[in-house]
């Protein structure tokens, strides 16, 4: 059995909200990118990312609404709220 990172950031909440794919892949990734200890940013997802760079906007702005992801900075760094915060649709 695989031992649990202690900091991780991803919440299996995540897949109850009733989200489209492409939002959850983006929150998996900035997860990703969390664990990896890499700041969350548009451009690093960007480097990740699969499919086009509107898609990734509009599941980040989705992620942002639900309070899912915070922006912490004005160069779009983001933060991964606790599952306390999020905002159901």
């Amino acid at each position: 059995m695989a031992a649990s990172l202690p900091n991780a950031q991803m919440d299996q909440r995540i897949f109850k909200l009733g989200l489209a794919v492409e939002t959850i892949s983006a929150y998996l990734l900035c997860c990703a990118l969390a664990d990896e200890g890499h700041p969350v940013t548009r451009s690093g997802l960007l480097q990740v990312w699969n499919a086009d760079p509107d898609t990734l906007d509009r599941a980040l702005a989705d992620l942002v609404e639900r309070a899912i992801l915070e922006t912490t900075d004005p160069a779009g760094e983001y933060r991964i709220s606790p599952t306390s915060a999020w905002r159901r649709a």
